[in-house]
């Protein structure tokens, strides 16, 4: 399975900020959430600003986790919570 992060990512609703991926040619919309940010990486607050501060200062790890579950699940949508940067 081939998968690229385009870079393209925004804050949405209920405090998570999406990202793209491109699984074997075809776009996939994931995200993390705030909570995630907050537990896993630092993050100190629900503002667009704090939350795409800290997705860009972690995005390598976080990448690495989608990558993961992108390669469990087949290539769908992806919405790490908490428990995906609790697995190994």
């Amino acid at each position: 399975m081939r998968i690229e992060f385009t870079g393209r990512r925004e804050v949405v609703a209920a405090a998570r900020v999406a990202f793209e991926a491109n699984v074997d040619g075809a776009d996939v919309w994931c995200s993390v959430s705030l909570d995630a940010l907050n537990e896993h990486f630092g993050n100190d607050g629900p503002s667009a600003h704090n939350l795409v501060n800290t997705f860009e200062a972690n995005r390598a790890q976080i990448e690495k986790a989608t990558r993961k579950v992108l390669e469990k699940n087949g290539g769908q949508s992806v919405e790490l919570e908490t428990g995906d940067f609790n697995r190994s």
